[in-house]
């Protein structure tokens, strides 16, 4: 008997980050995009949109000057520079969706690859599910400020003194030291004259190269990270630029580079899977 396969889908996010001393690069777009991989349900679809919070429009996450890709520009990278980003997915589909995969791949010539993946190894990203009680819709000031707090909370994890440390012994351990300080985060916001706590409901953090794992990426395993149908997800897309202080690698290796990645994350059926 045929086994009936996974309904999945890809929801495509690029990146461009631009660092040290020179600017310049071309932007890439994110999209979505949907694929069918076999025999599905008939009853049930899942399909996926995309936009970032600032502007409605697709472009980079990442760009160093504000324009019309979006406000929020990041200025040339250096090191201990934290960016986040606010990416709403939405779940259009009728079948509820959970993410099993997060892939970063680098773009460009082979050399630009090769660039992009010596930046991986010095930069890190966390991927936060921010959640509020009920599901309860934020508005886009809100939005913003909850992002600018996420962009906060990451910032002083990333650069601090307990990472660092950790990091020079251990990635895991230093990865598992911000995560669970974002699991235990909360943060209070005026709604619509309503004050609701937002909270991250899971959060993946690791190397950006791990991300890329040879085009393969990485298990998520988000067990909490589930996207009902009709409803948005609100994902926080963090980037830091690690400090080589103490650690194994130089930044000054990647000084002058302007690299290219694009995230691509896949999500499955919950049902029957």
């Amino acid at each position: 008997m045929m086994k009936k396969k996974k309904l999945l889908i890809t929801a495509l996010s690029s990146v461009v980050l631009l660092c040290a001393a020179i600017g310049g690069g071309t932007y890439a777009l994110f999209t979505s995009s949907a694929k069918n991989t076999g025999n599905t349900f008939a009853s049930g679809t899942l399909s996926l949109s995309t936009h970032r919070n600032d502007v409605p429009v697709e472009g980079p996450m990442f760009y160093t000057n504000d324009s019309d890709a979006g406000r929020m520009g990041t200025g040339l990278w250096a090191p201990k520079d934290s960016h986040t980003r606010a990416m709403l997915i939405k779940n259009t589909g009728s079948l509820d969706a959970k993410l099993t995969d997060l892939v970063a791949l680098p773009e460009g010539t082979a050399d630009q690859q090769t660039a992009a993946l010596a930046f991986g190894e010095q930069a890190v990203v966390t991927v936060a599910a921010l959640a509020t009680p009920g599901g309860v819709t934020l508005n886009a000031d809100a939005l913003n400020k909850v992002n600018e707090a996420a962009d906060q909370l990451f910032k002083s994890l990333i650069n601090g003194p307990n990472f660092a440390k950790a990091l020079a012994r251990s990635g895991q351990e230093a990865f598992a030291i911000v995560r669970e300080a974002a699991l235990d985060w909360t943060y209070r916001v005026d709604n619509n004259g309503q004050t609701v706590e937002v909270s991250v409901s899971d959060a993946y953090v690791g190397s950006l190269k791990d991300l890329y794992n040879g085009g393969a990426g990485k298990d998520a395993n988000l067990p909490n990270l589930i996207l009902p149908a009709k409803k948005t997800m609100h994902l926080a897309y963090n980037v830091t630029f690690i400090d080589d202080t103490g650690l194994a690698f130089d930044n000054d290796a990647i000084q002058g580079k302007v690299v290219n990645f694009t995230f691509k994350n896949t999500f499955e059926q919950v049902k029957n899977n």
